[in-house]
């Protein structure tokens, strides 16, 4: 079965991922930032199917929501994940 490509709204954002303190998710997969008007889009798949995107009004907004539906999809357990939140302050 063929994958569907998504076209992602704005322009490629050139982020520096090391200047600030990012979840885990994002720094270990460092999803694309695109910027559209006044919102941001985190992704790191274009096929529409496995497509997962955060979104925000800064780019670390929506690497933060990113991360969050990170967790949502691996259904990660509470104490788990804010050992992985603490892990990155």
């Amino acid at each position: 079965m063929k994958q569907q490509t998504r076209t992602i709204p704005g322009k490629l954002v050139d982020f520096d991922y090391s200047r600030y303190r990012l979840p885990t998710f994002v720094m270990q997969f460092k999803p694309c930032v695109y910027q559209d008007g006044d919102c941001y889009y985190a992704v790191l798949s274009f096929e529409e199917e496995n497509d997962l995107s955060g979104l925000g009004t800064t780019p670390e907004d929506a690497l933060i929501d990113w991360n969050d539906k990170v967790c949502e999809m691996l259904a990660l357990s509470g104490p788990l994940r804010a050992a992985l939140e603490e892990k990155n302050k």
